[in-house]
């Protein structure tokens, strides 16, 4: 053990083994950086008043794009709608206040939905 200062000095032993490590992290934060800048410009969630909240980039990301989701929500709303609205529902607030996140995610995915039309 006595013997390997002697053939790898610290500091060049460092040298060497600080480099491969640069190269990863340098990956890392080039993917990073290129995944942000191909995604679109939707909000990470939407939140009410009341404090609610509507994850849109997971909706995004299960349906495969922003048109996707946003046709997705809209026919769920529109399912809601068709059953008879809040009033078939036994908490007709909750109902009210999921509607109106519902539309509120529907207004910003219009807007990420045509930015992303105009730039893919």
């Amino acid at each position: 053990m006595n013997a390997l200062p002697r053939f790898f000095p610290a500091r060049e032993l460092s040298f060497h083994l600080a480099r491969p490590r640069r190269f990863p992290a340098v990956a890392a934060i080039g993917l990073v950086c290129a995944a942000v800048h191909a995604q679109t410009q939707c909000p990470g969630y939407v939140e009410t008043d009341a404090g609610s909240a509507f994850d849109i980039a997971s909706i995004i990301k299960d349906t495969g794009s922003p048109q996707s989701a946003l046709d997705k929500v809209r026919s769920a709303v529109a399912r809601v709608n068709a059953g008879g609205g809040c009033s078939i529902f036994r908490d007709r607030l909750a109902c009210e206040e999921t509607l109106t996140l519902a539309n509120k995610a529907i207004v910003a995915l219009k807007a990420c939905a045509s930015s992303g039309a105009r730039h893919g």
